[in-house]
């Protein structure tokens, strides 16, 4: 059962759905977001007013099936063009006899909160690229020096940088300083050896310096091979 009065109150967007997925009852908020008067939006589809109506329809054919559904990802549509992502939670309500007659559905607006999502990993981005320079410093020699851990991302990102800055000064050669490096473990070499053979592939040289005794005595512990690679203990 619902009550109508609650459904108007309700700043978020609300809508009652048929059996058939033709709405049949909207509240104010759901005018507002999608554009559209109440009596423009009841019996039309609830899957129209969605960026994806395939998946739209098939989270109110869950509840069905199932009950509910919980923090359902969906993007609103405004008859505008403008779009506004939510998430949709929705469960069964029926008659006195207990049949099933209909689906009640309410929307929460994430649109603020996928703006901070979207900002911290730009923010992420802006500090890896800062802690991964590839700098210039002779006529045909980079330097990169690595600061702090390295996973598969970091790598990933270390290496593209160092590959696009190589081609882009026709460098011969890439000193590789690992002095900032805290640990070595069979992860993190290999990561390492990846990043110096896609460098060789470019036809330059990679020098590893900032080898402390430490790291040189866990890379022998770990018997990673590295004799194939030129070290150096400082990058001076």
């Amino acid at each position: 059962v619902y009550n109508r009065s609650l459904i108007e109150a309700s700043l978020d967007p609300l809508v009652t759905i048929g059996s058939d997925g033709k709405i049949t009852d909207a509240n104010g908020a759901t005018e507002v977001v999608t554009g559209r008067a109440r009596k423009e939006l009841i019996g039309t589809d609830f899957s129209d007013y969605f960026t994806e109506p395939e998946k739209a329809r098939a989270g109110y054919q869950q509840v069905f099936r199932e009950g509910s559904v919980r923090d359902y990802p969906l993007e609103l549509r405004h008859h505008d063009g403008r779009v506004t992502s939510v998430l949709y939670n929705a469960s069964v309500y029926r008659d006195e006899a207990g049949k099933v007659i209909g689906i009640f559905a309410a929307a929460r607006d994430i649109t603020a909160r996928k703006q901070a999502e979207e900002q911290i990993k730009q923010q992420s981005r802006e500090i890896m690229e800062l802690s991964t320079p590839v700098m210039q410093v002779w006529q045909g020699v980079v330097v990169a020096p690595l600061i702090g851990s390295l996973d598969s991302n970091r790598t990933q990102q270390f290496m593209e940088r160092l590959l696009e800055r190589i081609v882009e000064t026709n460098s011969p050669v890439a000193l590789v300083d690992i002095m900032g490096v805290p640990t070595i473990d069979t992860q993190t070499a290999q990561h390492l050896i990846e990043t110096i053979s896609a460098v060789r592939l470019l036809g330059a040289q990679v020098v590893l310096t900032g080898v402390r005794p430490a790291i040189a005595q866990t890379l022998v512990h770990l018997g990673i091979d590295l004799s194939g690679i030129m070290t150096r203990s400082s990058l001076s």
